[in-house]
């Protein structure tokens, strides 16, 4: 079976981190998204994949050329205009002529191999036009839902259309099975929903399987420290330590659970690393510093004295300087932290926080949540960034600040500062 893979979205509500990336090239655990995904359709023997590619879509071409390094053989299709999943669907049309059936995976999901798996047995065992993998949320009104039967089958799906829209709380995953003939539905009705719809009432069958295991959709920055936590737990517990043998750890350094260390690591005395940790090729860890708990530092990551990062994803060739702290915050490629700087994840009288995304105020739903930093920001020393802020890309803020708002991309922030010199006991004005 020829799987169908949708990279090509925009992601506008994971700025700055999808500012010059496509969703599916964030990095988790030191691979791209699209990576893992890639494996767990070969582990069920799907080897050929078209990949429809758009914003983004030199790097996934470049990083992935045509397969063969996974075993698997890869086409791409351009969707020159990012109009929706149909329209990506339908761009790859012929791409998928002569295949009975067909393997839709969205490329902003975080796929495990048993998601593929048990997609296609339960297709073959309900002899279905149409399965869908589907799993339970809390929040349906952010994704499209299905209403179906106790017996799978599927009576409606609704894509997603806000709090009055949803059916149920069961969300389409992310994978699906399609007969190839719901491509004519689908470009005569244009929507998923009408050709489903259509699909239905024309005495088709739809089905949906149910995902009880934990599930990430990258649709908010908070999505990527989440699924960072099912790959690092996937990958460590009850599995051990993995450390490389190229790897470099001094004698008196900590491991406080499972780590995983790749080659050319390097951790110096006094490091603490309380697992699960994952720590990439060429990463150093300077004297005195503490990784904690869910943290991911990606190649290239330098790390100085006394640093503490917790919870956290540090994407490539960051340079993170002395007596940092860093709590559940991701910080883009290539970016500078100097000493001294303070990412914080709560506030003291325990208020919510929010982000905004355009005119939508959206409210964060964790107890704890830092910044987002984007690609190439310098950080100056001393500087204090408020849980929630997101700094965009070619950013640089200047030594001292108080980074209390989101920063635009491509912005210079500086403060300015009044300073006051008199004799002891006068009154300040």
């Amino acid at each position: 079976m020829r799987a169908l893979v949708l990279t090509a979205g925009v992601g506008k509500r994971l700025r700055p981190l999808t500012a010059d990336r496509s969703k599916s090239m964030l990095m988790i655990a030191g691979r791209p998204v699209l990576e893992y995904i890639i494996e767990s359709l070969r582990e069920n023997n799907v080897r050929d994949i078209v990949v429809v590619a758009g914003h983004g879509r030199e790097e996934i071409m470049d990083y992935f050329e045509h397969g063969g390094e996974m075993g698997v053989r890869i086409r791409y299709v351009i969707q020159h205009e990012q109009k929706g999943v149909e329209h990506a669907i339908l761009t790859a049309r012929e791409e998928l002529e002569g295949e009975e059936e067909f393997l839709l995976v969205n490329g902003d999901v975080l796929v495990e191999p048993e998601m593929v798996a048990r997609t296609l047995t339960n297709h073959a065992t309900m002899d279905s036009h149409v399965t869908m993998l589907v799993t339970l949320v809390s929040n349906p009104e952010q994704f499209g839902t299905v209403r179906m039967k106790p017996d799978g089958t599927v009576e409606r799906l609704v894509e997603k259309g806000g709090p009055d829209r949803y059916v149920s709380n069961y969300a389409v995953a992310g994978v699906s099975v399609f007969n190839t003939s719901m491509l004519d539905v689908l470009e005569e009705h244009r929507t998923m929903e009408a050709a489903v719809e259509a699909a239905i009432s024309a005495g088709l069958k739809v089905s949906a399987t149910v995902w009880e295991k934990e599930w990430a959709e990258f649709t908010w920055p908070w999505d990527v420290l989440h699924a960072n936590r099912i790959i690092l737990d996937r990958l460590l517990r009850g599995r051990g330590s993995f450390i490389a043998e190229s790897a470099e750890l001094s004698k008196n350094v900590v491991l406080e659970g499972p780590v995983y260390i790749e080659d050319g690591a390097v951790i110096r005395p006094g490091v603490t690393l309380s697992g699960p940790v994952y720590v990439g090729k060429d990463v150093y860890v300077g004297n005195n510093s503490l990784i904690r708990q869910y943290t991911s530092l990606s190649e290239g990551v330098h790390i100085g004295y006394a640093v503490e990062v917790r919870d956290s994803m540090v994407f490539q060739n960051v340079n993170i300087g002395r007596m940092t702290f860093i709590a559940d915050s991701i910080v883009g490629a290539n970016t500078c932290i100097e000493a001294g700087a303070q990412l914080w994840n709560w506030r003291p009288d325990g208020s919510p926080f929010y982000i905004h995304y355009g005119e939508e105020r959206v409210r964060i739903p964790l107890r704890k949540f830092g910044a987002v930093i984007g690609d190439n920001v310098v950080i100056g020393v001393n500087v204090s960034v408020f849980p929630g802020v997101r700094i965009g890309e070619d950013s640089t803020i200047s030594a001292g600040c108080i980074v209390e708002h989101d920063i635009p991309p491509h912005s210079s922030v500086r403060a300015s500062q009044k300073l006051i010199v008199e004799p002891k006991g006068t009154a300040s004005s």
